[in-house]
């Protein structure tokens, strides 16, 4: 398919499901398995439930709202979930929106998102690698803090990351940035604000991975994922930070009717007024040689690496068309 690995976003409604999705992709070439975490399953339990059955591959959360999990139990989970996950374990961290920490989780969602997300990667690096912490300011209070059993070797820590701030840090802090929703110039761009950040504290980005999240589904037919793919990113569209990067590509107005009609309760037209062009140009919408020649593009941005959450055609069953793209997807155009 391109250069660059292949991993799996949980796409699976259950455990179990994610569990058969994994599988179904690692015996098909796919490299890895990644979950988020916002009112489903929880990241820990299913990511471990997955780590424990893969044979080669590498598990991950992207990402993992750091308001809702404190740095010591970030650490306590990454080192766990590390023991069994046969290709290591990546920590993905992000400060998630409002809605899901405030709304949803009955949490702060902060002040600095930057001052936070320096603080919490901080005090987790540390842990992992077996300090004892005290600490006197910031959000988090810790006194005589330390993992019981370090990790031999600590697992990377990546940045979901969108805005030129957010990004720049990521290159002076993080082992990856995951980026979501973005087109290719986008991550030629967000490739130029790490490397500037990288090269604000004299750091060597060597080994830095560079992710890009995706939804994707191999269909010739856009017209039977249109409206699925239109209430996904309505939530991204309503939300400051993804308004930002979408009116710097030119979609501010169409954004700002997207908000005006739906607080305005017209739901439909919201929907409707999301322009064709927001979608197909973040997402992977085709049969699987325009998929390939996509990612390609994205590689040749700047990609490293893609993570692809497989979207089911509505009048499909759900977890049998989830499976038919990751096997349409599969590297090497494996059937």
């Amino acid at each position: 398919m391109s250069d660059t690995q292949l991993d799996l976003a949980s796409p699976g409604r259950t455990v179990q499901e994610n569990i058969d999705l994994a599988l179904l992709a690692e015996s098909r070439g796919w490299g890895g398995f990644w979950v988020a975490e916002t009112t489903g399953a929880d990241a820990v339990t299913t990511a471990s439930a997955v780590a424990a059955r893969l044979a080669t591959g590498r598990v991950g959360t992207a990402i993992v709202p750091m308001q809702t999990r404190n740095p010591m139990l970030l650490a306590m989970s990454a080192a766990a979930i590390g023991q069994i996950a046969p290709g290591g374990f990546t920590l993905g961290l992000g400060t998630s929106t409002p809605i899901i920490v405030e709304d949803w989780h009955a949490t702060p969602w902060g002040d600095s998102p930057l001052a936070l997300t320096r603080e919490c990667v901080d005090l987790t690096r540390r842990l992992l690698a077996g300090e004892r912490i005290t600490t006197e300011s910031g959000r988090w209070r810790f006194r005589r803090a330390q993992l019981l059993a370090p990790p031999e070797s600590p697992p990377p820590i990546y940045l979901g990351a969108l805005n030129d701030r957010m990004l720049e840090l990521a290159g002076e802090i993080a082992d990856g940035a995951i980026l979501n929703f973005v087109t290719v110039a986008d991550v030629a761009h967000a490739k130029d604000r790490i490397a500037a950040g990288a090269a604000r504290v004299g750091r060597d980005l060597d080994g830095f991975e560079l992710m890009v999240f995706f939804r994707a589904t191999v269909t010739d037919d856009y017209a039977r994922v249109r409206h699925r793919y239109q209430r996904e990113l309505l939530t991204y569209v309503m939300a400051p930070v993804y308004e930002r990067m979408f009116a710097r590509e030119g979609f501010a107005e169409a954004c700002a009717e997207v908000q005006e009609l739906w607080r305005a309760r017209e739901r439909d037209r919201a929907l409707e007024a999301i322009p064709q062009a927001l979608i197909r140009e973040r997402t992977l919408v085709g049969d699987a040689a325009e998929i390939r020649e996509r990612l390609a593009a994205y590689a040749a941005a700047g990609m490293d690496s893609s993570m692809v959450f497989p979207v089911a055609i509505p009048d499909e069953d759900y977890v049998t068309d989830a499976a038919r793209t990751i096997k349409a997807m599969a590297p090497g155009g494996a059937a």
